[in-house]
């Protein structure tokens, strides 16, 4: 049975005004397949058109844009973010307490109330598995790990041991936190000694690890991801980095050892972090782009991918005259 919900209780939840508070719905819906049990928003100059077709029982949208629309609406500051706050009445992600036949829970580990593990599932000796936390399926869980309550830990996962994980985390399909670092020391005779990596990883509250994302643990000291910050697919981060509160990090990005990121961060898709340097708080780094050097100054924009989708000989020929710009200027 699907859930409805009065335009008013929505509303309220994103800070918003409606325009007629008795109108019901029960679905999400893109502007364009909406009909009148449907919720929708508007925050797209290119959606203009659909949102003056729209069949959406409701739609949220600026009020500035209410001109555009007839039909019942709720006004907020940030479509976009009333969206995902609104969207999520809707999503029914509630896992019921239940431990597999086929699991394994070693008998010195700490296991909180309404627990749900997956088949397959392993949690060894002396970790901690606060109340409300699900585990799917295949998970590996290490010996001495903690787990925060409210937490969901999706199928595929490792988490080696030693490991913290805060309050309403959400690791995804895949990822593997704790893993050794990339460490070497060069013999005499050019062959590699692996350096031994004994620290750990520390994840906070309300942390988003995406799928297949590979958080190392540190060489000596911890790599560390503080509260809030949401992580996407496919991202490498090394031993020994920090990412600072509520910085979020987009797919395919490379962060090397001993990075410290700072607070409120925006990093785009396949950006590349040097090792050893600092980047400072509201720091936003376009999607592609390298850092090289600390950035001293927050608030600031990088982009440097530049240009895109040229053949290597023109490239060659631009990169050359640059130089010889560079030149000039010395």
């Amino acid at each position: 049975m699907s859930k409805t919900f009065k335009a008013v209780y929505i509303a309220n939840l994103v800070d918003g005004q409606c325009s007629d508070n008795n109108i019901e719905v029960n679905n999400f819906s893109s502007l364009l397949k909406a009909n009148k049990n449907s919720i929708s928003f508007y925050s797209d100059t290119k959606l203009k058109e659909e949102l003056i077709n729209s069949k959406a029982g409701i739609v949220i949208l600026k009020k500035s844009d209410a001109h555009l629309r007839s039909g019942p609406s709720i006004y907020v500051n940030d479509p976009y973010l009333a969206f995902a706050k609104a969207s999520s009445l809707f999503a029914d992600i509630k896992v019921l307490p239940f431990i597999h036949k086929n699991s394994f829970i070693d008998k010195d580990s700490i296991i909180g109330e309404n627990l749900s593990l997956g088949p397959y599932s392993i949690i060894e000796s002396n970790s901690r598995i606060a109340q409300n936390v699900s585990i799917g399926a295949n998970t590996f869980i290490g010996k001495n790990v903690s787990i925060g309550c409210n937490s969901i830990i999706h199928s595929n996962v490792t988490i080696e041991s030693n490991v913290v994980i805060g309050n309403g985390c959400e690791i995804f399909s895949g990822a593997r936190i704790g893993t050794s670092g990339f460490g070497y020391a060069r013999e005499k005779d050019g062959t590699w000694f692996k350096i031994p990596q004994v620290g750990t990883v520390i994840i906070g509250n309300n942390v988003d690890v995406g799928a297949n994302t590979t958080i190392d643990r540190g060489a000596i000291e911890d790599t560390v991801i503080h509260d809030g910050v949401k992580i996407d697919n496919l991202v490498q981060i090394a031993h020994n980095c920090i990412i600072g509160e509520n910085t979020i990090i987009a797919g395919c990005t490379g962060i090397a050892g001993s990075a410290i990121i700072g607070k409120n961060c925006m990093i785009g898709g396949a950006a590349m972090i040097k090792g050893h340097i600092t980047i400072a708080d509201d720091t936003i780094v376009s999607g592609g782009s390298g850092i090289g050097k600390s950035v001293k100054t927050s608030g600031k924009r990088f982009t440097n991918v530049f240009p895109y989708n040229i053949e290597h000989k023109e490239w060659v020929r631009i990169a050359n005259n640059l130089k010889k710009i560079g030149k000039k200027n010395d």
